[in-house]
């Protein structure tokens, strides 16, 4: 568990460097990491981590996002972080669960943090999110996984920005954006 702590720490130092991470954002992560240790939504259902990542191809300025089934929403792929992984290995984890992708040689970058509060729901009502970026020098046809999205694929941001999907997702989405333009 320290293990697990520790790295989320070093995650959040990380970001603490960079113009972009909001304040207040840091701030809600490193009370959250220094109180309550329980940190896996199978230790607490309702405040958890969780890692997304975006695969982008920045040759081709896309991103690939889904229609997620649950949130009946557009975003990109990701989930809960379990107990004693880091979020780095949670996106490795998931890309081969969602996209059906082994990731060997390609290029994953910390990108940001996200703070979602959904009071609506008692489980995953509070959200901590690690985000990343994937680099593919293609655009990949992944097998998708159909029990979590209605449907998937590369849009440009412009695209993206058009699904339905969360106000938090749609902020990333700029952020891409910018990550893109000058890459």
């Amino acid at each position: 568990m320290k293990n697990q702590v520790d790295s989320f720490k070093q995650i959040i130092d990380e970001l603490a460097l960079r113009d972009y991470t909001k304040k207040s954002t840091l701030q809600l992560f490193q009370k959250r990491i220094g109180g309550d240790v329980r940190l896996t939504r199978e230790e607490n259902v309702s405040s958890h981590f969780c890692a997304l990542f975006s695969p982008v191809c920045v040759k081709e300025q896309k991103v690939f996002i889904g229609h997620h089934i649950k949130s009946d929403s557009w975003l990109s792929p990701g989930g809960h972080i379990d107990k004693g992984e880091s979020p780095l290995k949670t996106v490795v984890r998931e890309c081969r669960e969602e996209l059906g992708y082994s990731l060997t040689n390609e290029i994953i970058e910390l990108f940001h943090i996200t703070h979602f509060d959904n009071i609506n729901r008692p489980m995953c009502a509070e959200h901590y999110d690690f985000w990343y970026i994937i680099l593919f020098d293609t655009l990949v046809s992944f097998e998708v996984d159909t029990h979590e999205f209605r449907e998937a694929g590369w849009y440009t941001i412009d695209e993206a920005l058009t699904k339905k999907s969360l106000p938090v997702f749609k902020k990333e989405l700029r952020l891409l954006r910018e990550y893109i333009e000058y890459n």
